[in-house]
């Protein structure tokens, strides 16, 4: 029978992987604000398509500022977001630009309180780029090139015979 002989350097190996997971899961629960006196803004983007339906909004910049300063945060891809605040009165603003209207509530949000703050962000009708204007051009003359080289080396790989002649 075999026996699996761990040296002391994977010893070391599997305690250190260990010890990231544990960091891992116990970090996740001190969240927490450190004063008790903080308070959370939290919410939930969202934007109706052009048929009604509601989908959540990610990647949205979230800005809370008011008497305790400014603080940002960003949706998750579900469309949350949180944030931690010391009490008081602030302007919430979610904004996705280009591609969406900002969106701006103001609040007031008590000691220890949580408010919810939630936006259903409207299109603006301006187009989201996905290259640069000047990098169009190029992405354009790439794909052309690349579908050349994709139809020859068809050609090449198809045998003289094999084409099939047109049904009389």
């Amino acid at each position: 029978m075999g026996t699996c002989r761990w040296g002391a350097s994977m010893r070391r190996v599997v305690a250190f992987v260990l010890a990231l997971l544990a960091i891992g899961t116990f970090s996740s629960m001190m969240i927490a604000p450190v004063n008790a006196s903080m308070s959370a803004i939290q919410g939930k983007v969202s934007w109706y398509d052009q048929y009604g339906n509601l989908h959540p909004l990610p990647w949205v910049q979230v800005i809370a500022s008011g008497e305790g300063g400014v603080t940002t945060a960003s949706s998750a891809t579900d469309g949350t977001y949180m944030m931690w605040v010391p009490a008081g009165t602030y302007n919430v603003t979610a904004s996705s630009d280009p591609g969406f209207i900002a969106e701006s509530h103001e609040i007031t949000v008590t000691p220890g309180g949580v408010a919810v703050v939630d936006f259903n962000l409207k299109p603006s009708g301006e187009p989201v780029p996905e290259y640069p204007p000047s990098l169009q051009h190029v992405m354009l003359v790439v794909a052309a090139l690349a579908a050349i080289v994709l139809i020859r080396r068809r050609q090449r790989a198809m045998p003289m015979g094999s084409q099939s002649a047109p049904a009389s």
